[in-house]
């Protein structure tokens, strides 16, 4: 039998006391998959300087580091807001992509004409919101203001709203607006007047707009990852194919076992991406081409005036919750907590093209109470060959829900009790310590199949105990294998009731 406690080494023989304390995992129930958002975004102009990632825990750091205004505030400021912060404890992290080489701002001229009638308040709406953390963007036209004084009063109600993403300036009498940074992110933004009812004998109207350009590479940003799980990635840079491919590149694939789904690694991302367009044709043209991947996610929101890169930011914050604390459930029903609204969602209003757009590999949205209501979270993913109805690696709950969860608790118990471990055969009757046998790995593997069944991320624990087998090397004894089956449990997404009515004749 072997010493019960060495605290007082073997070999010593004089007097002496000593006391120890072993930490031990042994016997823990996995717990869930912790959530880790990442955000690849751009900084201002100004801040260009600044390249390595940032943890934050609110909107401020960001602004500090990267510019007030910027993607990357505009990000943060939705995962992190000023009051009701979803994500708690759930990390958020930045990794600034730099602008591209010869990129330009997007440049916006107003222009104004009339004389004031009367004292009014009118209010700038830029990029969708007429406001940012608070701060609005109204301004006061006096009784004979004309174009100058106007011009200045709207230019100063921009750059007085800290987090606005343009600035102004007044010339020839006109307002423009400037981006505070540079790349074809900036050329979303938009800016129109809401006069509120009495525009006073003035008129605004958009004389110019100079769309920004240059698409960054995000290759720097996702090196820095490095053997961090971040598992949600925000992505803030665009739906341009070169950033999508270079995402799709990084992630790999499950069934081709690259990139992050590299069985030594296995720490794959899903990366969200937002865009603005409502019809199933322009969808279409989008994931069409990305049938067989799995890394990038649609996030709708149709026909909004708001920076697309907010969509995603919006899912994300919805999602990595659920994905921390039940990651059995999905996202449907959940509404996006800060997006600008379109009235006119196209085809995203019509469930028949609802349904056709969430089999080309895009997720999908409906209006409830003004705001975006979740209705399908997917990746892109939709091979020909395989049924639009069980599609393998479409819902991304399927993949960070369940797939993720199931490989994190059971690297949790590998850890633990296999890795390093001494081989022993079934039969062995040893006490010795850090030792496993296949039988007793299998007994391991049984308590995990109960386990993912009252969690709900799989359908059946005996299924999966019938199917592990585990067996010692056959030409090495060094190594340990275990293959075994799992049947994830489903949504209730489509529910099909019928009612057979019909009247009663005769009797009493």
């Amino acid at each position: 039998m072997s010493a019960l406690s060495t605290a007082v080494g073997l070999d010593r023989v004089s007097a002496i006391v000593g006391y120890e304390i072993k930490a031990s995992l042994a016997g823990i129930k996995a717990g869930n998959l912790p959530q880790r958002i990442a955000v690849l975004a751009e900084a201002n102009t100004a801040n260009q300087a600044i390249t390595d990632k940032l943890s934050f825990t609110n909107a401020k750091e960001v602004g500090v580091a990267f510019g007030y205004g910027s993607p990357a505030y505009h990000v943060a400021r939705i995962l992190r807001p000023i009051s009701g912060d979803l994500l708690g404890g759930i990390p958020t992290v930045i990794y600034p992509v730099a602008e591209a080489a010869g990129a330009t701002a997007t440049v916006i001229t107003m222009g104004i004409t009339g004389t004031a009638t009367k004292n009014v308040t009118h209010k700038i709406v830029l990029s969708g919101r007429d406001q940012i953390d608070g701060t609005s963007y109204s301004f006061v036209v006096e009784t004979d203001d004309e174009a100058a004084e106007i011009s200045q009063k709207m230019i100063d109600a921009v750059n007085a709203v800290l987090g606005a993403p343009a600035i102004g300036t007044v010339v020839a009498d006109d307002a423009v607006f400037t981006s505070k940074w540079l790349g074809i992110s900036s050329k979303e933004m938009n800016i129109t007047v809401d006069v509120q009812g009495d525009a006073a004998g003035i008129t605004y109207s958009e004389d110019a707009k100079v769309d920004g350009a240059g698409a960054p590479s995000i290759a720097t940003a996702l090196a820095q990852f490095g053997d961090e799980w971040n598992t949600i990635v925000v992505n803030a840079v665009g739906s341009d194919s070169t950033t999508l491919d270079a995402l799709e590149a990084y992630n790999g694939d499950a069934n081709t076992r690259t990139g992050r789904y590299e069985p030594t690694l296995f720490k794959p991302l899903v990366a969200l991406f937002g865009s603005s367009v409502s019809t199933l044709a322009a969808l279409t043209s989008l994931t069409d081409a990305r049938k067989n991947e799995m890394t990038n996610a649609l996030c709708p929101a149709p026909g909004t005036l708001g920076f697309t890169f907010e969509a995603p930011a919006n899912v994300a914050v919805l999602y990595a919750k659920i994905a921390q604390d039940t990651p059995q459930t999905d996202s449907l029903g959940q509404l996006y907590p800060d997006m600008p609204t379109a009235e006119d969602i196209g085809d995203f209003a019509d469930t028949s093209k609802r349904d056709q757009i969430v089999k080309i590999g895009s997720s999908t949205v409906k209006i409830n109470s003004s705001q975006y209501e979740i209705v399908d979270l997917v990746t892109t993913y939709h091979p020909v060959d395989e049924p639009a109805t069980a599609t393998l690696f479409r819902w991304v709950r399927d993949l960070v829900g369940v797939d993720w969860n199931i490989k994190y608790k059971y690297t949790l118990l590998e850890n633990i009790n296999a890795i390093g471990k001494t081989i022993l055969n079934d039969s062995s009757l040893s006490t010795a310590a850090d030792t496993i046998s296949p039988k007793r790995w299998k007994g391991i593997l049984f308590g995990l199949a109960d386990q993912l069944e009252d969690e709900a991320l799989i359908f059946d624990a005996q299924f999966m105990k019938d199917s592990i087998e585990v067996q010692i090397g056959e030409s090495n004894p060094n190594r340990f294998e275990t293959v075994f089956d799992v049947q994830r449990t489903g949504t209730s997404r489509v529910l099909s009731t019928t009612n057979n009515t019909q009247f009663k004749f005769g009797g009493n």
